[in-house]
């Protein structure tokens, strides 16, 4: 199977909602996509008819990911091809910059990571056929993230490598980048023949390809963590979101989430709710207000590690206290022995670590039907998961991963509007 061949079954199977291309060139293989698509190449010249809508990209690829690429792409990349410049630093760079600007269900297909002859694999072109040592790249996902799953095929000629199970928010590459170029410059991951090239790149044979990636896409056709906000208007909807004020104080809530707390509330009437981050206190008098108009007995406790003095927040104790050491506050304050049901909205720093953190605690400590509201993973589509480490959707991710029987995914309050139509994807959680 030769690699426009592979690249064509990929996009079958794998469907993508829009397509990256690093190196388009001639165009070969951006046509075979039929999703909106970039093209980024300083000397493209497209040669072939393109089916899908494109935007083509004169410039190189450090320059290209300057530019709001989730604003260009439409959403966050979804499948992405890196077959740019053929130095393994520069392959590296691409991949950092693919996985930053993905999401958590996206694909990256990298080029020429299995060259044939020894001779292809130089850092400088001396021959027609030339895949340079982008190999080298293999070896450094595997050794720096061990988390990510990389598979590699044996594609006539050049193989191809197939990377998924990204963390957009992960900076352990970007982190350690300096060292590795100079690793590479120096000579390091550099096997003398190409029989030690194939068992470092350990590739699967083709034919075994279709297969893998239809089990591959059934992974990517669970709940991914994409809102079902369409991006040109998100950023509309995000200054609304920002704006909004209730009873003239800063609420920062999205309309549609209101309407989803409304029927969380009067369907569970909880008899306590605890706000992780009150910010300027209007979200806790707004849900104080929802469940007065609803006739919900229902205490609020708001921690903030700068809490609001607000003069009208009678039914509201507004209380110091930091989201990535609960027990404090709630030892100091006595917040264990507050009535149940308890429904608990997490909306402090928004960052994976305090994320995992509230997840954590409330793991051991919220009893059987209770909910975790974890807002704001829309992050990730505002192209700011980075600045978070990944955020709320990585910290939900690999908890429920790590421990699938701690909570479950409610869909009902979800998907009420339309699959993950919120500001918190995947992020109305029910303890089991």
């Amino acid at each position: 199977m030769e690699y426009l061949e592979a690249l064509s079954l990929i996009h079958k199977i794998l469907r993508p909602r829009n397509y990256l291309e690093i190196g388009c060139r001639f165009g070969h293989s951006l046509a075979l996509s039929e999703a909106p698509s970039i093209g980024v190449d300083p000397d493209y010249e497209i040669r072939v008819p393109l089916r899908a809508p494109t935007r083509l990209f004169a410039e190189t690829s450090d320059i290209f990911f300057q530019r709001d690429v989730a604003s260009l792409m439409g959403g966050p990349i979804d499948l992405a091809f890196i077959d740019g410049m053929h130095n393994a630093e520069f392959a590296l760079r691409d991949f950092i910059n693919c996985e930053r600007t993905s999401h958590a269900e996206g694909v990256i297909v990298i080029d020429d990571v299995l060259p044939r002859d020894i001779a292809h694999a130089s850092r400088v072109r001396n021959t027609q056929v030339w895949t340079g040592d982008v190999y080298k790249l293999v070896a450094i996902l595997r050794k720096f993230r061990p988390d990510l799953i990389v598979e590699t095929y044996d594609v006539e000629i050049k193989g191809i490598c197939v990377v998924s199970g990204l963390r957009p928010g992960d900076t352990t590459l970007m982190d350690a980048y300096p060292d590795i170029e100079a690793s590479i410059l120096r000579g390091d991951y550099q096997p003398e023949t190409i029989e030690e090239i194939a068992r470092v790149v350990a590739p699967h044979p083709t034919t075994s390809l279709g297969a893998e990636l239809v089990r591959l896409d059934e992974l990517r056709s669970k709940r991914n963590y994409e809102t079902g906000f369409t991006h040109p208007n998100l950023a509309k909807y995000q200054d609304g979101v920002m704006n909004y004020r209730y009873r003239d104080i800063p609420c920062l809530k999205s309309a549609v989430d209101i309407a989803i707390y409304l029927r969380l509330f009067g369907e569970r009437r909880p008899a306590s709710i605890i706000e992780i981050g009150s910010k300027h206190g209007g979200s806790a008098l707004l849900f104080r207000d929802m469940c007065r108009a609803m006739d919900i007995q229902t205490q609020i406790v708001s921690i903030d590690l700068a809490p609001p003095a607000l003069s009208a927040s009678e039914g509201i104790s507004f209380l110091q206290g930091d989201a990535a050491s609960l027990e404090i506050p709630f030892r100091q304050h006595g917040l264990f022995d507050l009535p149940r049901p308890w429904l608990v909205i997490e909306d402090s720093a928004h960052s994976y670590a305090v994320c995992t953190s509230v997840l954590e605690f409330f793991e051991e400590h919220l009893c059987f039907g209770e909910y975790l509201v974890m807002e704001d993973g829309v992050l990730d589509e505002l192209g700011l998961s980075g600045r978070y480490q990944g955020g709320p959707n990585r910290a939900i991710a690999e908890f429920l991963a790590r421990k699938p029987q701690s909570f479950e995914i409610d869909v009902a309050y979800c998907d009420m509007f339309g699959q993950n139509m919120t500001y918190n994807p995947n992020g109305y959680l029910r303890k089991i």
